[in-house]
């Protein structure tokens, strides 16, 4: 698969901040989903093991990407707390705008990672098959680094908190996961809401089968930013 955009203008893709972090010859080719879909019981069942898994491929990985603007902590403890507070309230949108109930779970012990702890929410829905315990979103901030900002990262200061994704364990991740056989929660609305509710400096990536619309995974790797769904994919022609 060709991902450049063609001289006569009938291939296209488009492209947000994050074309420059990846490798694209990797992304045509890592078509493997890293992440396994929930599968079982009525109660709540969450493999931590599974949302951890660490593809050597980065493009293979699900990632959250930022670069909180330098001025807006005075440490990387601080910084790792205002992710996190970024990140709660965007589900907390994201569920209101949808008519979801989203609950943060408290009493949940989870796995670490970079020293910080897997983060839960419990997500219902008669609508869309989500009952209790069938539908959870789980993700986890590394510990920011401060660093210079790239400069085609908007919104941002000359030096930023960053949570990259290039590290082969240690980095940061939001997924959804749907319990049972019937997907039917509309997981890239979900995504392009919670995305449209981070700022500017925050994206998210989703590689390819990871992402469901319509009850069937998009064959093809997504980014999320602003809100908008970004594709890499080759244009069906009639």
């Amino acid at each position: 698969m060709d991902l450049r955009d063609s001289g006569d203008g009938s291939r296209s893709y488009s492209k947000g901040m994050l074309v420059p972090l990846l490798d694209l010859a990797s992304l045509a080719t890592s078509f493997d989903a890293p992440l396994r879909h929930l599968s079982g019981s009525q109660t709540f069942l969450f493999n931590a093991t599974d949302i951890m898994m660490t593809p050597d491929n980065p493009s293979a990985r699900p990632s959250l990407m930022g670069w909180m603007p330098a001025s807006m902590a005075t440490s990387e403890a601080q910084a790792y707390e205002q992710y996190v507070d970024l990140v709660d309230q965007a589900i907390r949108l994201a569920a209101n705008d949808m008519a979801l109930s989203a609950t943060k779970l408290s009493n949940v012990e989870t796995p670490e990672i970079d020293g910080h702890p897997l983060v839960l929410w419990s997500i219902e829905s008669t609508e869309y098959g989500c009952g209790v315990g069938q539908c959870v979103v789980a993700y986890n901030i590394k510990t920011p680094n401060r660093w210079k900002s790239p400069a085609y990262v908007e919104g941002t200061e000359p030096e930023s908190y960053n949570i990259g994704a290039n590290h082969p364990e240690n980095y940061s991740r939001l997924v959804f996961r749907q319990s049972g056989e019937q997907l039917s929660f509309p997981v890239d609305e979900f995504y392009r809401t919670v995305s449209g509710a981070l700022p500017s400096w925050m994206l998210m990536y989703f590689p390819p089968g990871t992402v469901i619309q319509d009850s069937e995974p998009l064959p093809y790797p997504v980014l999320y930013e602003q809100g908008q769904r970004l594709m890499f994919k080759e244009p069906v022609h009639e």
